[in-house]
């Protein structure tokens, strides 16, 4: 995370706001050209009424403003819907006041870089409730399912061919359960570790995102996969009147 890794000119400190905010925990962090600080906060949380007050202690900490900030780095989702509406709309906020660019990176492929090296097949799990999960699966690196909201059985076309599979994100040790029952020859390595501070995996791929294509469309969106319970019930209705 250094001055080579961001296209600022020569002129501007690198000052790098990201956070987290797809599930119940929340990742933050403060990039700058002599600091990094990470906060991973779990517990009595919530995204609506306390996430600014993080954002202030950790500029004031370092002795900044929002405006001293020169690039936003979030996730984008799949996962909670209230989480990410507040997390996005929160940076949206500060990048279109103060004119900051913004960058959102895919929740799951953030987990997944957030594991130690391992270099076989992948399964990033997040819980979708209602007995369904959101899975990224990768293969040596390479994508094989960019993201789903699914279940252990819809994963055995996929997994033909594997022999062991490393299974995390926050929801790996439920989902593995489901998958040990699904498919009982198949060795998996399960981590354990539950939520676990996202911030240096998500600075990576946003400055690999913002350096390839450049800052997001101010009204791209979050990714949600699944309809929320609320346009479900909206598209019922109208099922109903037709």
């Amino acid at each position: 995370m250094t001055r080579a890794a961001l296209s600022l000119s020569k002129e501007e400190d690198v000052n790098i706001l990201s956070l987290d905010t797809s599930t119940n925990a929340l990742s933050i962090a403060l990039c700058t050209d002599t600091s990094y600080e990470e906060r991973l906060v779990n517990g009595n949380f919530s995204h609506s009424e306390d996430l600014l007050s993080e954002i202030e202690s950790l500029l004031s900490r370092a002795s900044l403003s929002l405006g001293d900030l020169n690039l936003l780095i979030c996730t984008k989702g799949p996962g909670s819907f209230t989480g990410l509406r507040v997390g996005m709309a929160s940076l949206k906020g500060i990048s279109s006041a103060l004119s900051i660019p913004l960058v959102s990176v895919p929740t799951l492929e953030v987990m997944e870089k957030s594991v130690p090296f391992y270099d076989g097949a992948i399964l990033t799990v997040i819980d979708a409730k209602k007995k369904r999960f959101y899975l990224r699966l990768t293969k040596a690196g390479d994508t094989v399912i960019p993201g789903i909201d699914g279940q252990a059985e819809d994963l055995a076309s996929y997994l033909e061919g594997t022999d062991e599979l490393l299974v995390t994100g926050p929801d790996a040790v439920a989902f593995s359960e489901k998958l040990r029952a699904a498919f009982p020859s198949l060795t998996l390595r399960v981590d354990d570790r539950g939520a676990v501070n996202l911030s240096r995996a998500l600075i990576a791929l946003g400055l690999q995102k913002y350096n390839t294509t450049g800052p997001d469309d101010i009204g791209e969106g979050p990714l949600y996969i699944r309809r929320s319970d609320a346009e479900e019930a909206l598209l019922r209705q109208k099922a109903g009147e037709q």
